[in-house]
């Protein structure tokens, strides 16, 4: 009987253990890599511009590039069951900010306005990635002189 009933709780540690795995897991590594190929993506085209004949080319590699993540993230954030996603936001991950500061960076990359640094800054403390401190001033001094009179 001892043989029979240890068989049936490791066979359940082994379903439940694997569902774990699958289920969870998973979806988490998933979402671990697409956050390493963000930083790796901004990072790559941080300095394009389209003003330059040898950038267009990269500047549109980079544009599609940059609205895959976003969708990808954006899918991952869709299908995510309530556990991770409690977990992720509990972490101030940001998920659909992500998505969007993606998009919008790949809409306005290459070009020389303040659109591209803002949207890079959304995705990155959307995924909890390293900012460049003067950007990030950049972009709150725009957003306080945002309405303003001059």
């Amino acid at each position: 009987m001892e043989l029979i009933a240890s068989s049936a709780l490791g066979f359940a540690g082994g379903i439940v253990g694997w569902f774990a795995t699958n289920y969870w897991g998973r979806t988490l590594l998933r979402f671990w890599d697409l956050r390493l190929e963000a930083h790796e993506t901004m990072f790559i085209y941080a300095n394009v511009f389209v003003d330059h004949p040898g950038s267009l080319a990269r500047a549109e590699d980079g544009s599609v590039r940059l609205r895959q993540l976003g969708a990808k993230i954006d899918a991952l954030r869709v299908v995510l069951t309530g556990p991770l996603y409690l977990y992720l936001h509990m972490r101030n991950y940001d998920l659909r900010s992500a998505a969007l500061g993606l998009t919008g960076l790949s809409n306005s990359l290459g070009a020389r306005d303040g659109d591209a640094v803002r949207f890079r800054l959304q995705a990155q403390r959307a995924l909890r990635l390293p900012i460049d401190l003067t950007e990030r001033d950049q972009v709150e001094l725009e957003n306080r002189l945002d309405g303003v009179a001059i």
